[in-house]
């Protein structure tokens, strides 16, 4: 799983279907919003993103699958 620190529109546009990639804590609200407007822009291609599993308070990152 790669871990992303920065560029969270182009790393989620570029993601594969199945793929996870692991965010910090701190980008969960700039994560959520970029989501929202990249499920907008790419509905002709039906994309979709879901966080999967819990917030993992101790290491302090969040996941995110590319479900469709």
């Amino acid at each position: 799983m790669v871990k992303v620190t920065e560029n969270w529109a182009s790393t989620l546009r570029g993601m594969k279907v199945g793929e996870t990639v692991i965010f910090p804590i701190s980008s969960i609200s700039s994560v959520n919003t970029t989501i929202s407007r990249l499920r907008l822009e790419m509905c002709m291609e039906g994309a979709d993103w879901k966080r999967v599993g819990e917030i993992d308070r101790k290491h302090g990152e969040f996941k995110v699958k590319r479900v469709s």
